[in-house]
């Protein structure tokens, strides 16, 4: 019997583009299966923003729903005054924490929201972590106090609680979404008198396949569970393709680093994390789906090397182009809630035209979804 796992990249607002592509994989596993996401998936995973999905889908939500917290509450969690200031963080830069997006604020911020939203449909409440009895689900955020990558999960197989069993899934889904240089760190209990400090959990694991993988190994040992009965289809956020010349980023200085944390150093983790974790499914026989798409073309081919080399005039999506005649650039910050309509556009012309490698050919991207379910 195949153990199926769900794995969601994190990517801040990006996450809406995460969604709209589950939102087809709910549409054809409705079709074919009569089953919801935490019904077909035995183990969902998501980092960051995918940490946020995956307690969605835990919580029995519809893709709709949770599309529309990325719709309806973007804006309460990255707040315009906030992003404000950060356009202007070379002057400000002794504002502090003033250019970080709180975690509260009134009836904003991001702990605020997903105390809101994140509600399981059958308990009327918001759960804790070990409350959520079906789909597994596994949420990694880095500890800051321990220098550890915390696995939170809701089934570990050890004698007695976990430390976190007590713990809000919301509150967990603030610790793996606060990403350094966006918002603080978030303290969660570890016993009457101390508490750890958590951060995103991209800094050590932006693309959380691998540690399903592993995770569904050991819970399942006893079954006899082995890497080729394992299929795992992993969703992304968007790469972030934009170009940078010697002469920008050798002007950075330590705050301009700082503020590409996200694009440059997180995604080289996540792409070595699909990599491997390909490799590692297609050498046991397993089945592995990986759908996401680059944002934007901003390089186009040398005619005679081949080699992308040479910047485009104008950036574009590639699929919205194919599927609408139109050139449209697609902005990749994220922590742009303005971004949403354009995110779900592009989503949604990468599953009507777009192309991925599976089963050793190209094929579209809603044919691989249905393979996948099939």
């Amino acid at each position: 019997m195949t153990f199926k796992i769900l794995s969601l990249d994190g990517g801040g607002i990006r996450g809406i583009l995460s969604a709209t592509i589950l939102k087809q994989v709910e549409t054809t596993l409705q079709e074919k299966k009569g089953q919801k996401l935490h019904e077909y998936f035995d183990l969902i995973t998501g980092t960051s923003t995918g940490s946020i999905l995956a307690a969605g889908i835990a919580c029995q939500m519809n893709t709709e729903q949770i599309i529309n917290i990325y719709l309806e509450e973007g804006k309460n969690i990255f707040l315009e005054s906030v992003r404000q200031q950060r356009k202007w963080r070379k002057v400000s830069q002794a504002m502090g924490n003033h250019l970080l997006y709180p975690h509260e604020q009134g009836e904003q911020g991001l702990a605020k929201i997903l105390q809101k939203k994140l509600i399981h449909s059958q308990l009327h409440k918001s759960p804790k972590i070990s409350e959520i009895n079906k789909p597994n689900i596994l949420i990694p955020a880095y500890d800051v106090y321990s220098r550890n990558t915390t696995w939170f999960v809701n089934n570990y197989p050890s004698v007695g609680q976990a430390w976190y069993d007590p713990i809000d899934l919301w509150k967990i889904c603030t610790a793996s979404a606060s990403a350094p240089t966006f918002f603080p760190p978030y303290e969660l209990p570890y016993n009457a008198e101390q508490s750890l400090p958590h951060i995103d959990g991209g800094v050590s694991a932006n693309n959380p396949a691998l540690l399903a993988i592993a995770h569904a190994l050991l819970i399942e040992k006893q079954n006899g569970l082995k890497l080729s009965d394992i299929a795992v289809l992993s969703i992304g956020t968007g790469n972030t393709t934009r170009p940078y010349k010697y002469d920008q980023i050798k002007e950075w200085g330590q705050l301009g680093w700082a503020s590409h944390l996200a694009d440059i150093f997180m995604n080289p983790a996540a792409k070595n994390s699909e990599d491997i974790c390909y490799q590692i499914m297609e050498s046991a026989g397993a089945d592995h789906l990986r759908l996401n798409f680059d944002l934007n073309e901003h390089l186009q081919a040398d005619q005679k090397s081949g080699y992308l080399r040479t910047l485009l005039n104008k950036s574009y999506n590639k699929y919205i182009f194919k599927n609408k005649n139109e050139y449209k650039e697609i902005n990749e910050d994220i922590d742009n809630p303005d971004n949403c309509v354009d995110l779900i556009e592009a989503s949604e012309c990468y599953l009507a035209c777009g192309e991925v490698y599976y089963k050793k050919q190209w094929i579209p991207v809603g044919e691989a979804i249905q393979w996948f379910i099939d």
